[in-house]
């Protein structure tokens, strides 16, 4: 990332001006909401994606015979994808540019969600997702980059959050097209709506501009650079705008985190991280399958998936006003103890209005929280070791997405009653609530500064 320092770097005359400055101080043009749009159309992209699967497990379940600790592997696939693709193919924008890599993932998790859409078995469609989740590993950690790189400093963390909680729009139209889709013209359908999503790849390549941190470091494309230079800020001179770069810390060593009787506050944000990853993964995936074990139609229960993330995006906006102005502990700690009495309270109704009610309020809290949980390591790791701290929380966290899906599987193995089903998936929220209320926040800066 660059950054502007005092020193004027060598071949620069003193008006010369930084990128970051420039990108940091800009005010909202018609560019810049075209950038956003575009990223905000990549995440919906992500999330019909992602929890398109939850609208048609049950589905599959019943045509191929497979057993819900099968189907829960299934819904795991993607996520083991996405994490392959987050740390080893995200990383290559570095190299090649984040449109390039951008237009590939786009296009990559078209063409295999074409082979989620002709599988045959278990097997095929595994191998189909597992590469669509690769696809889009690597493609979301780029498009929120973008965001985060096109936004003014006064604007980035709200720019940045809003594409994060658009994901669950993406939730809500998969729930909507699966209970008009299904039934009309089987599974397959649902895949065929996310091969339709290569008709973006055109959009994207027209529109969506090169980051201008990436092409400041390239004098071959200095040109290209000056026009991006000057949409973000007209009143710039882009000829006077150049890359400095701060020089590399050296990254803190994994044990940095530890450090400093940080020990408990490390292993317990990382229960918060895995807690709301299975959480939201789990109920994305398995949430009309439960419903349908109470009695509830097909269409019933993708509605309810469609009521959940509506829940999720209105929590996630709700989330993110709250923890700039509240101790953002105490705003995921009342996530979780909503969520925990919302499901729980599941088990005690089936009126279809409480019940989607109770439904809105879990997803405010489950997935909702997604979008916080992240501000939350930000916030108690120190700069030195800050990197270190999220990514290793995240990656934790993505071990709970992982597991969702396939405890989903295993508990609905067990055909257990209606009630304590939702009992029983209110105790990640129970745990989740405890990790968090022994977070010392104030810690970290006392012991660290």
């Amino acid at each position: 990332m660059t950054n502007l320092h005092v020193e004027t770097p060598l071949g620069t005359t003193p008006q010369s001006i930084s990128v970051a400055r420039v990108v940091n101080q800009a005010k909202i043009t018609p560019f810049h909401k075209r950038v956003f749009a575009l990223c905000t159309l990549l995440m919906i992209v992500d999330g019909y994606d992602m929890i398109s699967y939850g609208s048609v497990v049950q589905t599959l379940i019943l045509e191929w015979g497979m057993t819900p600790q099968q189907g829960g592997y299934l819904g795991a696939a993607a996520l083991v994808g996405m994490l392959i693709g987050g740390m080893f193919v995200a990383p290559l924008a570095d190299r090649f540019g984040r449109k390039n890599l951008l237009l590939g993932c786009l296009i990559g998790s078209a063409t295999f969600s074409l082979a989620c859409a002709l599988a045959f078995n278990f097997e095929t469609l595994f191998i189909a997702r597992t590469l669509v989740g690769i696809s889009l590993g690597a493609m979301v950690p780029n498009f929120v980059a973008m965001t985060g790189e096109f936004a003014p400093q006064r604007l980035r963390s709200f720019a940045v959050c809003f594409v994060c909680s658009v994901y669950s729009i993406g939730g809500i139209i998969a729930g909507l097209l699966g209970m008009f889709l299904i039934p009309n013209f089987g599974w397959h359908s649902v895949f065929w709506v996310s091969v339709s999503f290569i008709v973006l790849a055109p959009v994207v390549w027209k529109l969506m501009p090169e980051s201008p941190m990436f092409l400041s470091k390239l004098p071959a494309r200095r040109t290209e650079f000056e026009s991006v230079i000057s949409r973000i800020s007209p009143e710039t001179n882009p000829r006077a705008v150049i890359a400095v770069e701060e020089p590399k810390q050296q990254s803190a060593p994994f044990i940095e985190i530890f450090r400093r009787g940080n020990g408990s506050n490390t292993l317990l944000i990382w229960v918060v991280f895995l807690m709301t990853m299975l959480l939201s993964y789990g109920l994305n995936t398995w949430l009309p399958t439960l419903m349908a074990s109470a009695g509830y139609s097909l269409g019933g229960g993708l509605f309810n998936l469609v009521v959940l993330n509506i829940g999720g995006f209105l929590g996630a906006v709700l989330g993110g006003y709250l923890a700039d102005r509240f101790r953002i502990k105490n705003v995921i700690l009342a996530y979780f103890v909503v969520a925990t009495l919302s499901l729980a309270s599941l088990a005690l109704t089936q009126n279809n209005l409480i019940v989607n009610l109770l439904l809105v309020l879990a997803g405010a809290t489950t997935v909702g929280t997604l979008s916080v949980i992240h501000a939350l390591a930000a916030e108690y790791y120190p700069s030195a070791m800050r990197s270190t701290g999220i990514g290793w929380a995240a990656g934790i966290g993505r071990l709970g997405a992982i597991a969702g899906p396939v405890l989903g599987g295993a508990l609905l193995g067990l055909a257990l009653p209606f009630s304590q089903n939702f009992l029983a998936v209110a105790i990640p929220g129970v745990i989740g609530a405890i990790a968090m209320a022994f977070v010392n926040m104030s810690k970290a800066t006392k012991d660290m500064e």
